[in-house]
């Protein structure tokens, strides 16, 4: 079901003004420009999650979550995952990995990364693959003080673990990926309990491992759908994934 009145989308043509590497799997891109500075006033852009669409210089578009904007200087501040080289990279990775200040990317949106915390909560679970962590971090920065939150966060190497700051009372438990992307956070979450009372779970990432949690949580645990956003990011073995 769509809304019947969608949000608009805003358009900008962003200026690359800095890239710096964070960790081994992940690349900081900083983007600026006249256009990006009114970008920053559309609606709904500093939401828990938000992402926006990362239009590549070779056309190519993909889906990245805001990790950090600036209104006051006109920034925003994307996080690219780093795949390595070959076919298993994609083309923003690949890009991503070489991108210096003075290049130009196109950017659209932004839109809501479903993130609807109950008013009754009294904690939250927030778990996800490498492609999530800037999400994780976006939405445990904006968490209340009163909530118990733990993070459950599965990346390719220890390396790859980056602080997560949250006004929230905030645990945060690190693996790193095993034989099949989303397996190793599936084998944690698929056998810890849940904290007591009403709560709310906030996970995305590997389309495979997303599913799995979801039918868990929905039905074998019984929690209510509005307590639960689960989402596929990517999909393991397909190039432009795309969750219905």
């Amino acid at each position: 079901m769509h809304d019947a009145n969608p949000p608009r989308t805003a358009r900008a043509l962003a200026e690359v003004l800095a890239a710096r590497t964070l960790t081994p799997h992940m690349r900081r891109i900083t983007l600026g420009g006249a256009e990006v500075a009114r970008f920053l006033q559309a609606d709904g852009i500093g939401a828990p999650a938000a992402w926006v669409k990362v239009f590549l210089p070779c056309g190519t578009g993909r889906a990245y979550t805001l990790r950090h904007i600036d209104r006051a200087a006109g920034t925003l501040d994307v996080d690219f995952v780093l795949h390595g080289h070959g076919p298993a990279s994609g083309p923003a990775s690949a890009w991503a990995a070489q991108a210096r200040a003075g290049e130009r990317v196109g950017i659209a949106g932004p839109r809501g990364g479903g993130f609807a915390l109950p008013a009754d909560a009294r904690w939250v679970l927030l778990a996800g693959d490498a492609t999530a962590l800037p999400a994780l971090q976006r939405i445990a920065g904006a968490l209340p003080a009163h909530v118990q939150a733990k993070v459950y966060a599965e990346v390719p190497e220890a390396a790859d673990q980056q602080p997560i700051d949250s006004p929230a009372r905030l645990r945060a438990e690190w693996f790193t990926e095993r034989q099949a992307p989303g397996l190793a956070l599936c084998q944690a979450l698929l056998h810890r309990p849940l904290p007591p009372g009403p709560g709310y779970l906030w996970m995305a990432g590997e389309s495979q491992a997303m599913r799995t949690l979801r039918q868990h949580y929905l039905q074998a645990r019984g929690l209510e759908p509005r307590r639960l956003h689960a989402q596929g990011y990517w999909k393991a073995g397909q190039a432009d994934h795309r969750e219905s």
